[in-house]
């Protein structure tokens, strides 16, 4: 007995459906490592909007930010700020394994640079 053409229509938006649903999964390692970029990507224009107004970079480091950024916590940082801009580095063992991956974001880029994946 041949399959309607809906039958088959419908059997292939389930099946269509379900292969969605399966390869569209996040892993907890590739979660945390999209919140850390995201992350990196908000102190970069906080980073440009703080110097617009005061003419100078602020710490992430410092703990009154460390408070206000709960995500930040667990991560080691590393903060330059000169006088033509800033240099941040994030360290981090996201997977567990021991090895920790860095992160950087400067003044003159956006976009995080991965210097060596966790």
């Amino acid at each position: 007995m041949p399959l309607k053409l809906t039958e088959l229509t419908f059997l292939v938006l389930v099946l269509l459906g379900l292969g969605v649903v399966h390869f569209s999964r996040l892993t907890p390692d590739e979660r945390d490592q999209i919140q850390l970029e995201v992350c990196l990507e908000q102190l970069y224009l906080f980073e440009k909007a703080y110097f617009a107004k005061h003419g100078r970079y602020f710490d992430p480091n410092d703990e009154r930010i460390r408070r206000a950024w709960w995500q930040i916590e667990g991560y080691t940082w590393e903060f330059w700020p000169m006088s033509t801009g800033f240099w941040l580095v994030v360290r981090a063992d996201l997977d567990g394994d021991g090895q920790r991956g860095a992160w950087t974001i400067d003044a003159v880029h956006s976009k995080v640079k991965i210097l060596n994946q966790d």
